[in-house]
């Protein structure tokens, strides 16, 4: 039997550490950065200014860095930063961000990125998330710590999707989905809305018994019946809260305030706060001159 060549096509000037694993087929661009323990599957292709730290499994087929499909964008050396310990499933694709977005999309710790799942530009997902098979982020959206998009489901430019919250299989996100609440639509009326509380988000919470009690309570006074929500959570606001219900109070009156429910909606023409984490000085700069 004939020897196969296994054929890579590694830029001389990409940064790739000695014990992360490069499969068959794989590109990888002249700016890109791979931290130690990451396993790259065949025919991933990973250019632009990309950053991927430790631990990482990425398996076949994957596109990481590519540029955003977004007409605004004019070329400049944004960036894709992914974190550790996360898994990308087969034909997963990523996009760096653009320059008028806050020059960076990021992908933190311990995420699961399921079959076919796309990240566009400019959006955030923190840690320990899950997006199923076939999900679909459009730009400029924040995915909070433990939140899970069923698959197929998708989500609009400038959504935040809440810490611990699910979005259902199938449903399109349109406006914010808040923390710990379970999103769908209905068997009889299709708009996407609350529709009862994500009790494994809970639990992955790890909140105390009574953390736990409290923030039932507020789910309840708050979604049993989403009208006059302003209200209610005033009358939370004055009772006296703090830790999750506070943060709970603190994100829908965000999303009130924002533009078709979606706080994001309010940071167009603006850096977002999560770009000032992760740029360094000089590429914050070069945002803030972008979006003038």
């Amino acid at each position: 039997m004939s020897e196969v060549e296994v054929l890579r096509e590694v830029a001389p000037s990409a940064r790739v550490s000695s014990d992360a694993t490069i499969g068959s087929r794989c590109v990888i661009g002249p700016a890109v950065t791979i931290g130690p323990g990451t396993v790259l599957g065949d025919r991933v292709t990973v250019v632009g200014h990309t950053t991927i730290g430790s631990g990482n499994d990425i398996e076949n087929g994957c596109v990481l860095g590519a540029q955003p499909q977004d007409l605004k964008f004019a070329g400049s050396p944004t960036l894709l930063i992914i974190g550790h310990r996360n898994h990308f499933g087969p034909n997963v694709t990523a996009h760096i961000g653009t320059e008028v977005g806050g020059y960076l999309t990021r992908v933190g710790d311990d995420n699961d990125l399921q079959a076919n799942s796309h990240v566009a530009h400019d959006c955030y997902i923190d840690d320990r998330t899950t997006l199923e098979a076939y999900v679909m982020l459009a730009g400029h959206i924040h995915v909070c710590t433990g939140a899970v998009l069923g698959e197929w489901s998708g989500a609009h430019h400038f959504v935040t999707v809440g810490r611990y919250a699910r979005v259902r299989p199938y449903t399109p996100a349109r406006r914010d989905v808040p923390p710990f609440t379970d999103f769908c639509g209905h068997k009889d009326d299709f708009t996407p809305s609350v529709r009862g509380v994500h009790e494994a988000g809970i639990a992955a919470a790890n909140l105390s018994e009574e953390e736990e009690k409290d923030l039932r309570r507020a789910l309840a006074e708050l979604f049993d019946e989403e009208t006059a929500l302003q209200t209610k959570i005033e009358q939370l606001v004055n009772l006296g809260v703090e830790g999750e219900v506070e943060h709970l109070c603190e994100f829908c009156q965000q999303s009130l305030q924002g533009v078709f429910g979606r706080y994001r909606e309010r940071l167009r023409g603006q850096v977002p706060p999560e770009a000032e984490k992760y740029l360094a000085p000089e590429q914050m700069a070069e945002a803030r001159r972008a979006i003038l």
